[in-house]
């Protein structure tokens, strides 16, 4: 059975749930690979022999492509009609995954990766705008339901799948159960939808020209960006060259692509208060999503000592919570729609975030300190980005291919927002585990009284247990990486003190929005018309 996703609303309960469950997977699948990713990505550069710097070329090529496509998702579709592009998607998606599963060196995992990007990097736009192809109803809001459920439980799923597969097989059975949910969305695809093309740009389109523009802008910035990691306290001149030539040609693409009649996006219909302010606190979210995620990590594994496996356990329990929350927030908003407390809600968790893992211990403990502080995390995740998506789209969904272009530009913005998070606390972790270590091996001094009781300590522990001959420098060898782990520990909680201090601000803006919405003067309507008056008059009077 193929259906027009158009016609959703006109099918029974049974008939629509392939839909929903297709709704469900396209975020759930994208999700899913970007937390497995993220996760095994030290096994993957101890396995294929790859640096940092090598690592980073893949993760900007990856990012490239997917906003190539992102930025092609509904030219593709005015193409190709939606059945196609979706099984195709699903259909790249899986063979992506299996060439980065049997990969033999980087080359191929880079491989992989782009094919993957050519198929999940559009899951999300297509899986939201097939949403608005239900009729307004109450029909409409379950499809947003399962969408926002489906990227929940991505978030849960990601590390979880990612540590039992590196635990159980290694990290490339995560990408061998990438292929199960790519299975399901091609075939949930060929079930559900058909090839109608939309009617609003039925004629075939050419190749739009500002695509080449697009992506050689966006892979200056993103390569400049992943490059900062490595080079920011060396030389800045590359960031500043790259910002300099990439912010510009940007600037020239939208002008160009704005003069056309068939725009690549519509940027032009775009320039709608609400959305451009969407976009704003988008970014902030997804810049945020990608710092806690490089530095969440660092802190369980490198700082706590927490084995690699477990770790993915406590992300996915910390993001269980974003579950809970969608669940209790989906029952909230059809009666409360007010976004205000939602945003006071998920600022305020972020910040008892920043404030719990800015304050531990050398010796906390894992599920009682640094687990609450996962757990409200999930929830700012799920509760701001749901809250600020039915912000932002209220005024640009008059029409489905504005809707679509609209939810093109918020994931492109997504591309940069977690890669400039991701460097950004790369870059602090450097800074200050520097700090802190100078500041540490200079304590290490002949008038350390307790330097040398430890070194005689170690010294004995060693000679016991290997060579006498090679104790005294393999004690000094343990001081050296107690101390370094040390730094590592107090970069960390410096890093989310700062995180603290971000959240504390966005709680303040919003109160201070609260407080000027509900002190702002309303405006009288405009006045009713004769016939208008004399109607209600009527219908008075017959009461």
């Amino acid at each position: 059975m193929s259906t027009n996703p158009g016609d959703a609303g006109g099918y029974s309960h049974s008939q629509k749930l392939p839909l929903y469950l297709l709704i469900a997977t396209l975020p759930f699948s994208d999700f899913l690979q970007m937390g497995a990713v993220a996760f095994n990505a030290a096994p993957i550069m101890g396995d294929l022999g790859a640096g940092p710097e090598e690592y980073s070329v893949v993760a900007t090529l990856y990012a490239v492509v997917a906003i190539a496509i992102i930025s092609l998702h509904r030219w593709l579709v005015e193409q190709f009609g939606w059945r196609s592009v979706t099984i195709g998607a699903g259909s790249f998606f899986a063979l992506g995954a299996l060439v980065c599963a049997n990969c033999g060196g980087l080359v191929g995992f880079a491989l992989g990766r782009i094919l993957m990007a050519l198929g999940c990097s559009s899951f999300l736009t297509a899986g939201r705008v097939l949403v608005n192809h239900i009729p307004p109803s109450a029909r409409r809001f379950t499809g947003i339901k399962f969408f926002a459920a489906g990227l929940a439980w991505g978030l849960v799923a990601g590390p979880v799948v990612a540590s039992t597969a590196f635990a159980g097989s290694g990290w490339r059975a995560g990408f061998l159960a990438l292929t199960v949910p790519a299975a399901l969305i091609a075939a949930l695809a060929a079930w559900t939808l058909d090839n109608k093309h939309p009617a609003v740009h039925a004629a075939r389109q050419p190749l739009p020209k500002g695509l080449l523009l697009l992506v050689g802008s966006c892979f200056l910035l993103l390569h400049a960006l992943q490059r900062t990691a490595f080079d920011f306290f060396v030389d800045k001149s590359k960031l500043y060259a790259a910002l300099a030539l990439g912010l510009p040609a940007i600037g020239v693409l939208v002008g160009i692509d704005a003069r056309r009649a068939h725009p690549l996006i519509r940027f032009r219909e775009l320039a709608h208060p609400s959305y451009l302010i969407g976009l704003g606190v988008f970014g902030i979210c997804y810049t945020v999503l990608g710092a806690n995620n490089f530095m969440l990590p660092v802190l369980l594994q490198r700082a706590l000592g927490s084995p690699l496996e477990m770790i993915g356990r406590y992300l996915g329990l910390g993001a269980l919570a974003g579950v809970a929350s969608w669940i209790v927030l989906s029952r909230l908003l059809p009666r409360h729609q007010g976004p205000m407390r939602y945003y006071l809600v998920g600022f305020a968790a972020l910040l008892f975030c920043g404030w719990r893992l800015s304050g531990l211990g050398e010796s906390a403990s894992v599920e009682q300190s640094v687990l609450p502080a996962l757990v409200c995390n999930g929830v700012f995740i799920i509760v701001v980005l749901s809250t600020t998506a039915m912000q932002t789209f209220q005024g640009v969904q008059h029409d489905e291919a504005t809707f679509s272009h609209a939810n093109q530009v918020k994931n492109i913005l997504a591309q940069f927002g977690i890669a400039a998070g991701t460097t950004l606390a790369a870059l602090c972790m450097q800074w200050r585990s520097t700090v802190r270590y100078v500041r540490l091996a200079e304590s290490l001094t002949s008038s350390n009284t307790a330097l040398q009781p430890a070194l005689d300590q170690l010294g004995r522990h060693f000679a016991a247990t290997f060579d006498a001959v090679a104790a005294p420098q393999l004690a000094l060898s343990e001081v050296a990486q107690r101390v370094a782990q040390e730094a590592t520990f107090m970069a960390a909680t410096d890093y989310f003190q700062l995180l603290a201090v971000v959240a504390s601000l966005a709680l303040a803006a919003t109160i201070a929005a609260s407080v000027w919405t509900t002190a702002r003067p309303r405006l009288p309507g405009p006045p009713l018309n004769g016939k208008l008056t004399e109607a209600l008059r009527r219908i008075s009077s017959q009461r």
